[in-house]
């Protein structure tokens, strides 16, 4: 529950990576953050290549539209205490 910054890269197949840029307000909670990340995500990320939603509240879904490239996320940089990132690839 502190302020910062989390920094997510996408790496879609023969294409360009992309950097998203999450903030993270001071006070917030992990439902918040979940919803911070979406937020941030719909409005970086191009909406034909990607869907994001939120999964029982705190759990964050990145998913490739079909026909869009497969792609890599990498965690660049996260200065949030307390918020765990742990990707799950399906």
């Amino acid at each position: 529950e502190s302020a910062g910054t989390i920094v997510l890269r996408f790496s879609p197949e023969g294409g360009t990576p992309i950097e998203a840029t999450i903030d993270v307000k001071d006070g917030t909670g992990e439902n918040g953050v979940a919803a911070a990340v979406v937020e941030s995500l719909k409005a970086q990320l191009p909406k034909d290549g990607y869907h994001v939603e939120r999964d029982d509240g705190e759990d964050v879904l990145v998913k490739k539209h079909s026909g869009a490239a497969d792609f890599d996320l990498e965690i660049v940089s996260n200065t949030v205490k307390g918020v765990r990132i742990n990707p799950d690839k399906e």
